[in-house]
Order: C-alpha cells, then sequence, then structure tokens
C-alpha cells in the first residue's frame, strides 16, 4: 500500500535548486517605495503582477528596471514609521534557470521486510547490490505554480532519472510531476527562514515500454512502477549578504541553493490510484509544545515548534513514514552536522477511548539508522497482544506521545489527498477541465478514515473552500465554494478572473478552520497540515484577433498589424525583465534575436513537451492567448 510495500531501496545526498527569483514578490506586504518615488510612493514592493502576468517597473524603463532590480535599494518596512531597510529587488537569484541537478545522493540502505534492513552488500541478499547505487537527473527543473506563495507551489519535473552502480542500470526512466507539500518552517531548530524549512515530494515511475526497472522484487506482475519520495531541507545559498550577491549579478551569474535530500524508492502497486502522497492514516499536531534548547535560533513560536505530518498504514504491520516529521538541529562547532534534535523519548501509541496501548518507541533521534531505512518505521505487532486488542475497535486510531509533553501528534478524521495538487487553468474556459501532468483532467479529492477509502455513498458532504492568494499583500478571505463535494466529484471553478487560488477542504470542521484570510493559511500549522489544492488561471483578458491572418485557425499566422514591438509589449516583455537566464540563447527586447530563434520558440512552445525541461516558458504561466500570439508572429516571419 503506497509507499509501505517491501521492498524499499533509501539514499542520501545533496541537490542544488535554481530557482529564479525575481518573480517571488516575498517581500510583498511587508516593505514598500519610500516617498522619494513621487507617484509610486508607498507602492508594495513586487516585481510581478501574478494575475495578469506582467512586471511591475514603477515607471522606469527597460534597462533601468533591470540594473535597479539587482543593487540593494532602500525600502520602507510596513508598520513601522521611519524604518527602513536595504533590499535587492530582484532577491538572492536572477539568473536562475529553474534546474534541479548536480545530485550527489547515492543509496545507502535497502529493506526487504520488517526489521530487514541493510546497509552492507550480502551476497544472499540481491537487492544488496544496489548498495551505493548514485542518484542522477537528466533534466530535472522546478517552477512554481504562483511564485507569490500559494502552497502547494513548487512543481517538480523530472525528464530521465537513473540509479547506476558499475555500470548496471538499476531504473532509467521519466518521472509524474510532483508537487511540494507539507511545507514545514520548524525542520530546523538553529535556522531560521526559508534554511529552517523543508518539503515532501512524490514522484511516480511506470513500467512503460523504454522504462529500465531492474531492481530485485519489482519483478512481480502485480507491481506496475516505483514511487520516488523524497524530502528536501536545509537549502543554502552560495552567496548571502547584498555585496556578495551583487557581485555575482554584475557577473551575470546564477546563486543555487545546495540541499540536503533523503528520500526513498518503493514498489507501486497495480491498485493504486493516488500518485502524489502515500494514503493511510494522516497524523499532524496544531499546536507548538516542543521547546527549543537556549541559543539555537529558528522559526518557532517563542522557541517552541510542532512536528510535522506523519502517515500510517496498519496492514499486518504498522509502518509509518515519518521522512518530513522530526526537526533536525544545525551546528557548525565542533564542526558542520546536521543531526535530529532529540527531545526525548516519544512512543506511538493506539488509542480507542480511554483504552491504549505502546505500538513501540520511535527512535528519531538516530539520525544514521533513520536515513539508512527512508524515514520509515516499521512495527510488527504480531506478539502484542494489548495492541492487537485495542485495534479490534474500529474507532481506534493512533498518536505519538512524548514522555513529558503528551500527545504530539494525533491522528486526523479525515484524510484529503489529490492527484491535482497544482493545476491550471484558462481564463474564460471550463472550469472543470485543468492541465496537471502535460493534458487536460478533472480535479477531485479522495478522503480516508481509520485508514479506509470512503466511497461517494459513505463519505459525509466535503465543504470545498477557495481563497484568492494574490496579490500577496492583499489575499482574500475563506469562502465555501461548495458544501456537498462527494469523493471523485470533480471540483467546479470560477473562471472569469484570472489569478492564483488554493482550495482547502472540510469535514464537520472543527472551529477555526479554515481561518478566515489566506494570509493566515500561508503560515504554520495550516501551511505544513491542512490540505490544499493551488489553481493557477492564466489571463485571457484581451482579444488578439485582429492580429491574425484568419483568427478561425487553431494556428494563426500574424498579420502585418503584428509587428515586434506588439509581441514584445504584450507577451515578451515580462520575461526579458524577470527571467535574464535566457539572454545568453534569446534576447526577447530583440527582434533580430527572436527572428532568429522563430523555429526555436515554436518548437520548445509546443503543447506535447509541457512536461519537459526544453518547454518554454519554463515558468509555464504564459496563458493560451499569448501563447497564440507568439507563435503566429513566429510563423509569420518564417
Amino acid at each position: 500500500m503506497s509507499l509501505f510495500d517491501f521492498p524499499r531501496i533509501n539514499f542520501k545526498g545533496t541537490i542544488q535548486l535554481n530557482p529564479g527569483t525575481a518573480n517571488n514578490d516575498d517581500y510583498a506586504g511587508a516593505y514598500t517605495l519610500p516617498d522619494s518615488w513621487g507617484p509610486y510612493a508607498g507602492d508594495t514592493l513586487a516585481l510581478i503582477d501574478s494575475k495578469l502576468v506582467q512586471a511591475r517597473t514603477y515607471g522606469m524603463s527597460d534597462d533601468e528596471f533591470r540594473a535597479w532590480a539587482q543593487k540593494a535599494q532602500t525600502f520602507n518596512q510596513v508598520g513601522q514609521p521611519g524604518q527602513t531597510r536595504q533590499i535587492i529587488p530582484a532577491e538572492w537569484n536572477y539568473y536562475g534557470g529553474m534546474e534541479m541537478d548536480d545530485v550527489a545522493a547515492q543509496v545507502i540502505g535497502v529493506q526487504t521486510g520488517v526489521g530487514q534492513v541493510y546497509s552492507k552488500v550480502d551476497a544472499s541478499v540481491p537487492l544488496t547490490n544496489l548498495l551505493g547505487a548514485a542518484l542522477s537527473f537528466s533534466g530535472g527543473h522546478i517552477t512554481d505554480v504562483n511564485s507569490e506563495g500559494s502552497p502547494p507551489a513548487t512543481q517538480f519535473f523530472i525528464d530521465g532519472l537513473t540509479l547506476a552502480k558499475g555500470g548496471i542500470t538499476f531504473l532509467n526512466g521519466s518521472l509524474s510531476k510532483g508537487a511540494c507539500q507539507w511545507l514545514n518552517f520548524y525542520r530546523n531548530i538553529n535556522l531560521t527562514a526559508d534554511g529552517g524549512a523543508g518539503g515532501y515530494v512524490y514522484h511516480v515511475m511506470r513500467k512503460n515500454p523504454g522504462a529500465i526497472i531492474a531492481i530485485p522484487g519489482f519483478n512481480d506482475p502485480n507491481i506496475v512502477g516505483v514511487i520516488l519520495r523524497y524530502y528536501l531541507f536545509r537549502p543554502m545559498e552560495n552567496a548571502t549578504t547584498n555585496d556578495q550577491i551583487e557581485a555575482l549579478y554584475s557577473q551575470q551569474k546564477n546563486n543555487p541553493a545546495t540541499l540536503e535530500i533523503v528520500g526513498t524508492f518503493a514498489p507501486l502497486m497495480a491498485d493504486e490510484h493516488i500518485f502524489t502522497i502515500p494514503t493511510g492514516r494522516l497524523m499532524v499536531c496544531n499546536q507548538t509544545q516542543i521547546p527549543t534548547p537556549a541559543g539555537t535560533q529558528n522559526n518557532g513560536n517563542n522557541g517552541l515548534i510542532a512536528l510535522a505530518p506523519a502517515v500510517l498504514s496498519n496492514q499486518e504491520f504498522i509502518s509509518v513514514d515519518f521522512a518530513g516529521t522530526f526537526p533536525d538541529w544545525y551546528k557548525t562547532v565542533p564542526q558542520p552536522s546536521n543531526s535530529k534534535y532529540d527531545f526525548g523519548p516519544v512512543n506511538l501509541v493506539v488509542y480507542a477511548g480511554s483504552v491504549s496501548a505502546i505500538i513501540g518507541e520511535v527512535g528519531y533521534a538516530n539520525t544514521t539508522q533513520g536515513d539508512m531505512q527512508g524515514w520509515i518505521f516499521d512495527f510488527d505487532i504480531g506478539s502484542n497482544s494489548e495492541a492487537q486488542q485495542v485495534l479490534k475497535n474500529k474507532a481506534a486510531k493512533f498518536k505519538l506521545v512524548h514522555s513529558t509533553l503528551g500527545d504530539i501528534l494525533d491522528e486526523t478524521d479525515y484524510y484529503f489527498v489529490s492527484n491535482q495538487q497544482g493545476i491550471y487553468a484558462e481564463q474564460f474556459g471550463t472550469g472543470s477541465m485543468f492541465l496537471n501532468q502535460g493534458t487536460q483532467e478533472p480535479a477531485t479529492v479522495s478522503v480516508f478514515s481509520y485508514g479506509q477509502e470512503l466511497s461517494a455513498d459513505n463519505c459525509p458532504p466535503i465543504t470545498v473552500w477557495q481563497y484568492r492568494s494574490i496579490p500577496l499583500q492583499d489575499p482574500g478571505n475563506a469562502i465555501a465554494i461548495s458544501t456537498n463535494q462527494k469523493p471523485g466529484q470533480p471540483i467546479v471553478v470560477d473562471t472569469s478572473q484570472p489569478g492564483n487560488f488554493l482550495f482547502t477542504f472540510s469535514i464537520n470542521a472543527p472551529a477555526g478552520f479554515p481561518p478566515a484570510s489566506y494570509s493566515t493559511f500561508m503560515f504554520p500549522p495550516f501551511i505544513t497540515n491542512a490540505p490544499s489544492i493551488s489553481l493557477r488561471i492564466l489571463p485571457n483578458n484581451e482579444d488578439f484577433s485582429q492580429y491574425y491572418v484568419d483568427p478561425t485557425q487553431l494556428e494563426p499566422v500574424g498579420n502585418d498589424l503584428l509587428t515586434f514591438e506588439i509581441l514584445y509589449e504584450k507577451v515578451l516583455r515580462t520575461y526579458y525583465l524577470l527571467y535574464p537566464v535566457m539572454i545568453p540563447y534569446v534576447k526577447f527586447d530583440s527582434e533580430q534575436s527572436c527572428r532568429e530563434n522563430a523555429k526555436g520558440i515554436l518548437a520548445t512552445t509546443e503543447a506535447a513537451r509541457w512536461m519537459k525541461v526544453g518547454y518554454m516558458p519554463r515558468t509555464r504561466d504564459m496563458s493560451s492567448s499569448r501563447l497564440k500570439l507568439l507563435r503566429a508572429w513566429c510563423r509569420k516571419v518564417l
């Protein structure tokens, strides 16, 4: 079931992510332009209007804007009269190209059954031949559904993944798109901001023609592919100060972040239909109750943190995925290390009312062992008669109990999962079909309760809540767009307005959920624990038919009215100003450069390439009407 079947192959290492940051708007709502900016004084610091996908230049020419965005500028701090801060408007990686590469990870543990974990090659266990195998990507890249912050926002695309050792290829093939979830800003007790965060990603690789799946034990006909689950944490940029970043920008260099990665390969079974997240029973905590040591710096509230979610499966044995759950402790003395923070003994407990039984102690503080087993903990309860007795009660639930803090994770009554965590629609589109894995599909939600998937007939009514999540400095409040949704029933949305929208779900929602404002939802515990789907509705607010020889054609040719100046203003300007990584290849402000590359632009904007690293724009925020205009101009000049 999901990630919990055997065999499992576990790896650890580092990876580089290279996002472009000029579109992030991390400072929106917190900093404004000072009085010296005349008519723009008081405007929030945000370089993109995400709703309309247009650069905000505050009255500057293109050249002025690009120079200004790369240098530290003075801005006012909102809510602190007279206080200012020096900020680089393009943030820390203006020249980032969205790559996900430079993987330095290898297999450090394999598991053939409960308690059967191997870290050394054993001639009698063929699976151990994978120990030391190296993980690599050919064409890994990332992009946000919406750069202004609407989790699950970051999408992970992997054109080709290879797991190989000594000339033997164990895995090779393309994967489904993954989306970051359970974003946890309490991941580290001694790092702040993004450095203290972590995120959970899940892909599948199918046994398709051309794919290589040569792992012992995966030849079972009930195994139809491979699950890849990994956790990314402790991002560290090379340049962090304004001076260091400006020095890179002066050379037009990028500033990728190196992150730690731990992960697992597991069988994808034929009866599985959720490909974005493990299914079973979800345990969460909505209170910060774990104290952190004096002298440590983290994102916690007054030094208190909470655990991130864990998913549990109870079959013949109990398995729990703790990949993202327990916090790390980054230390630099006596040498850099990032082991788990040991805050005391923790037990997995099953309970029904006032009756409970200990399943077993969770050895989370043993980082080496946890990494070796992919942070999936298995408990054999064959001889645990007390636990077996409690589990006879259909209302039995699971929780984590700390020796002094009490309950630190508890099972939810309902666990909402969806294959459509990051999706796109077009303004004035149907509102019921969305772009997800490169093709159109409906958006639905599945519901699990006490480990069992609920059908439409036996699931209580689901309320679908919607937030307008941009602009970040002034998002919308939660509104219920459906109060009688059922599992598997397509979610229908209003596409009359472009922008980004986040959906969350509830059944018999507790008090305070969902919070009224998206500004509250985007912080823990909601950003970490609450189910969500992020939808980008791309703008088609302008009719470009006057620029086509025959507007009725699906792929029209531009007429004489479609000049380069029109194309640049309507389409290319945003990408030239905010994503300079493309300048060495094609200068979007140059008609000659675009003419010379027209054939390449047509090739890289083909819909069939949407899932590939070569698709442009890699940000995937060009609407159908603007894409049609761009392609019409290219056909005209060709």
